[in-house]
């Protein structure tokens, strides 16, 4: 199976909206849905299940870091997380209540306007359907 074809995942319940809606876009490489706790909620065909498990927990780590300089620094609430590598970029940002959505693009070049004008338009098409109970032991 290619990592085009990868359907032996878990669920994967918004899957088809995340290759709709972003990954048909030339600069997309990957999308993936999380919980606020790092979970894997949904995730593009071109991505693994395990790697896109591996982004999750990261990318939810990441906002919190960010969050929390956002406090320290007066800056107010965050509201985009724009991590710029060598070979590609990634954006991850709020998609409901208790949901982030990060995006990794095909090259460092990419059209950032355009992807995260797209994120906002997922994350406002779904509204509450993207958001998860908070979770308690």
């Amino acid at each position: 199976m290619d990592r085009f074809t990868n359907t032996t995942s878990h669920a994967n319940a918004l899957g088809w909206l995340l290759d709709e809606q972003l990954g048909s876009l030339r600069d997309v490489r990957h999308a993936v849905l999380i919980s606020a706790d790092g979970l894997l909620h949904s995730r593009t065909r071109s991505l693994a299940q395990e790697s896109a498990e591996k982004r999750a927990a990261m990318g939810s780590g990441l906002l919190a870091i960010a969050r929390e300089y956002g406090a320290v620094s007066e800056g107010g609430g965050c509201r985009q997380v724009l991590m710029e590598l060598e070979n590609h970029l990634c954006l991850l940002g709020q998609a409901g209540v208790n949901m982030l959505l990060l995006v990794e693009t095909a090259g460092p070049d990419a059209d950032v306007a355009t992807i995260a004008g797209q994120m906002e338009m997922l994350a406002r098409r779904l509204g509450e359907h993207m958001s998860i109970a908070d979770r308690r032991p």
